[in-house]
């Protein structure tokens, strides 16, 4: 079920919320609302298709059976076991539905096709490198002595609580979990109600309205780019829309994903902080789906050494982090190079620091004021040359996009049309003119206390301050993006899915 459906919007949420506060009203057992929620949530999951049920139900229970055992393990290599068998399984699951047939691609690469195998029918289960992510989080966290999670159901709506269940954020049972019961939780607020809907139908105006209309941009050069050399214009007409799209798609499903969860009085981790107005590649990180950084830094990149054993060793652990993060993302060898273009861009961006820090020449430049804007310049250059492989079919693809960028297309080659046209160009002007003047929802709601703060992240800039509060105009202008973002949704059906459900 998607966010964006009308059956979501006006039968299921509707239906959930309902239900949740009438047992909160007249059922004192936490438990009976919990289990509301969570029964919900699992139906919300079995929309989709039903084949993916026992998928995450198993993991569910095989986690939480494995919670209680490492916790319960006094013996300390009992408890390494015992937590390396819990994470291996989970990681063996991930392996086999997302990446068994990369595996058999990969071989024919090395083999050069000497074996003839062919790929499995394996459809991805929705969600299951989130849901997967979250609990080798927990799993790592009563592994290393914080507290186990013993209700059962409040386990499990940990897990598959539908605001984050598809496409995140990645949560922390830490944050999470002394929120369900909480008395907050209990009580309808018809303020939390108010920012709640504000903030649902900004994100349904960016993925509806914004997205899958740079979607129209972008589609139809990566789909030239499969037979063609793109002309320059439309190499980098679809490239700079790609970027626009998976910016407002994603933190528009985040968006809503902190809208819905609010409604029940429970706060999600913000997802994004103003990514495009990042002026080094470490700052996106920090400001790009915070919660996957904080994944990676916090199990992978730490563990691995961090930055404990020296500027060589930081380097691989950097590189090695961003190239499993690539992988994390989709099986293929398009994401490998995203992931390995961004740890490389990490390290550059490290040794730029040392270097800036031991030479005063550099120092005073750095002062200078055109430098922050060529700095934010560099980056979203990086960025969006990162994201032609993270869209891209398949290397051959790519290519085609980024010789055609570079003015290197091959002439007998190049595609006979342009598909994209001054009103696109413009179209593309205006998203990042939004990007750069306009405030995000953590901006528009700093005063309110909507969302969980992951990374402490200075307020970027914003010309327009747009502060949300219960007022006449407010209601308007969101009533406005609310039918906007509605009739899109309808008008598109099913057709339109979060571009990080394939993930």
């Amino acid at each position: 079920m998607l966010f964006t459906q009308f059956e979501f919007i006006f039968l299921f949420l509707p239906v959930t919320l309902a239900g949740y506060f009438l047992i909160a009203r007249f059922c004192e057992a936490t438990t009976a609302r919990l289990l509301w929620l969570a029964a919900a949530s699992l139906i919300f999951y079995a929309y989709w298709d039903i084949a993916f049920v026992p998928v995450i139900v198993v993991s569910i229970i095989g986690n939480y059976t494995m919670g209680l055992l490492i916790a319960a393990q006094a013996e300390p290599r009992k408890k390494v076991r015992l937590f390396f068998v819990a994470v291996t399984a989970n990681l063996a699951a991930l392996a086999f539905y997302k990446y068994t047939n990369f595996g058999i691609d990969i071989l024919e690469t090395i083999t050069r096709h000497r074996f003839s195998l062919t790929p499995l029918a394996i459809t991805l289960p929705l969600g299951i490198s989130f849901f997967t992510f979250t609990q080798i989080a927990y799993l790592a966290d009563v592994y290393a002595g914080h507290p186990t999670e013993r209700n059962f159901v409040k386990y499990a709506l940990f897990v598959n609580y539908f605001p984050h269940l598809i496409a995140g954020p990645i949560l922390h049972h830490r944050e999470m979990m002394p929120q369900f019961g909480s008395e907050q939780s209990r009580v309808i607020s018809a303020a939390r109600i108010a920012q709640g809907l504000t903030i649902f139908a900004i994100g349904l105006f960016k993925k509806s309205v914004i997205a899958d209309g740079l979607a129209l941009v972008a589609n139809p050069v990566f789909q030239v780019a499969k037979q063609y050399h793109p002309h320059a214009i439309d190499a980098w007409g679809g490239a700079l829309a790609y970027s626009l799209q998976i910016y407002f798609d994603f933190s528009g499903y985040s968006d809503m994903a902190i809208g819905l969860s609010l409604l029940f009085g429970i706060k999600l981790p913000f997802n994004f902080d103003a990514p495009y107005k990042s002026r080094s590649i470490i700052e996106f990180w920090r400001r790009w789906h915070i919660t996957l950084s904080r994944f990676l830094r916090d199990y992978l990149y730490i563990p691995l050494g961090g930055n404990r054993r020296g500027e060589h060793r930081r380097q691989i652990n950097l590189a090695a982090t961003m190239i499993l993060g690539g992988l994390w993302h989709g099986a293929g060898f398009t994401f490998l190079v995203w992931g390995a273009l961004h740890g490389l861009f990490l390290v550059i961006n490290h040794r730029w620091i040392t270097l800036v820090d031991r030479s005063p020449a550099l120092r005073q430049l750095s002062k200078m004021i055109w430098y922050p804007v060529l700095a934010l310049l560099v980056t979203q250059l990086a960025v969006v040359v990162a994201w032609v492989f993270f869209r891209a079919d398949n290397l051959r693809v790519a290519g085609h996009i980024l010789r055609a960028m570079m003015g290197a297309a091959d002439p007998a080659k190049i595609s006979p049309t342009t598909v994209v046209t001054s009103f696109s160009i413009s179209v593309i002007a205006l998203g990042y003119l939004a990007c750069m003047v306009l405030p995000n929802v953590n901006a528009m709601f700093e005063h309110r206390d909507v969302g969980l703060t992951t990374y402490r992240n200075p307020r970027p800039w914003s010309i327009a301050d747009l502060r949300w509060s219960p007022t006449l105009r407010w209601s308007i202008a969101i009533s406005l993006v609310l039918t906007s973002g509605l009739i899109v949704s309808l008008l598109a059906g099913d057709a339109s899915q979060f571009l990080y459900f394939q993930f």
